[in-house]
């Protein structure tokens, strides 16, 4: 009777302790309604040669949309200001990185306009505070997730805008598949070197003159290791940053909180990392702009983490999928939603696999496609 008591004790006691575990484990997620998902495919487009022809080739491909923010920002009554102060963002540009403004004077070349008139629309700096990006990333290494593959998860939060994929075949570089809104700057993208980037606005208070932080993204994607991504993401002559994330195909991931005169490399320790739109590093604290206005990006950080932790050494990409959906603290959620800003595009790149999946809009409400350097659309 006395071996019988212990094993139903034992029994009980081992029940109680899996259900416990579970529980732990269990990040419950809170989302929408179930609905049926939009098939909605991104536009991809192909564009390769030096620095020069590619950009005349974006240029003639994105004609309409390139010419609609050049005469968004002429139609402003401080445009003459705009282009002078963009002068000299660009002077400093051509400087120290002359190549990709060959890029630019071939967009404006196609458009039929001087590089004067376009570099404003890729110099965020001009408008501060102005413009607004909120974006939650989350990232994980082959250590914590179940396949052993390096993922990569972002939402990117925006004013709506015609997401477009831009497929880079630029002598002398890796290929890279770019994801942006119609027009030359670049939200998040992948290299064919194993070298991802994607990232957050971050608000800081040393903006200056100095080489555009759009320009860096473009640079770092132009990297064929991850030392050299990171030497682009911490240029000394920036004018601000972004917390860029990057991360290769062997799991290394680093988070660069970055702002014009300073920087934090926060580095993976764990196998996985996240990040919103607030400094993290004790160091960059001193430079947050709006220290009380930034609850929405504590409220997705600590949010994210909590999904990450929850399902370490079993995360996949359906798991990402569903985090991303996420509606804890709806509207300004990890899915985010509203008539100004909203999260405008997805994205899950498998830098194990070297494939994209790419959600233009809501991921609650639009399906994920996939894409990679041999797609042909």
């Amino acid at each position: 009777m006395k071996g019988a008591v212990k094993g139903t004790g034992f029994s009980v006691l081992l029940i109680a302790s899996i259900s416990l575990l579970l529980l732990a484990l269990a990040s419950p997620l809170q989302q929408s309604p179930p609905q049926k998902l939009t098939q909605i495919r991104a536009p991809l487009i192909h564009v390769k040669g030096n620095h020069y022809e590619v950009g005349y080739q974006i240029g003639t491909r994105l004609k309409e949309n390139l010419l609609n923010e050049v005469n968004q920002l002429k139609s402003r009554s401080d445009w003459d200001k705009l282009r002078a102060n963009g002068a000299l963002f660009l002077a400093y540009s051509r400087k120290h990185l002359p190549e990709y403004i060959e890029e630019y004077q071939g967009a404006a070349d196609a458009l039929g306009i001087e590089l004067e008139e376009l570099f404003p629309t890729i110099c965020e700096e001009l408008f501060y505070p102005e413009f607004f990006k909120g974006c939650s990333d989350l990232i994980a290494s082959g250590d914590v997730t179940e396949d052993g593959s390096v993922l990569v998860a972002h939402n990117n939060d925006t004013e709506p805008g015609p997401v477009t994929i831009i497929h880079y075949q630029v002598t002398g570089e890796p290929e890279i598949l770019a994801v942006g809104y119609g027009g030359l700057g670049i939200s998040v993208g992948y290299n064919s070197a194993g070298i991802s980037l994607t990232g957050n606005q971050v608000d800081s208070t040393d903006i200056r003159v100095g080489v555009p932080r759009m320009l860096l993204v473009r640079k770092i994607l132009a990297a064929k290791r991850i030392g050299e991504a990171i030497d682009a993401a911490i240029m000394e002559q920036r004018a601000s940053n972004y917390n860029q994330v990057i991360a290769d195909a062997n799991g290394e991931i680093y988070s660069i909180e970055g702002s014009a005169t300073d920087y934090e490399a926060i580095y993976a320790v764990d196998g996985y990392l996240v990040h919103t739109n607030h400094y993290v590093s004790p160091r960059m604290r001193k430079f947050e702009l709006y220290p009380n206005q930034i609850t929405g990006s504590i409220v997705r950080y600590n949010r994210a983490t909590r999904l990450m932790k929850g399902s370490l050494g079993h995360i996949t990409v359906e798991n990402l999928m569903q985090f991303l959906r996420d509606y804890v603290n709806h509207p300004y959620s990890i899915c985010r939603h509203g008539e100004e800003i909203k999260t405008t595009f997805s994205v899950i790149i498998n830098l194990t696999t070297m494939k994209m999946l790419l959600a233009p809009g809501n991921p609650c409400e639009v399906e994920y496609s996939e894409y990679d350097f041999s797609t042909k659309e």
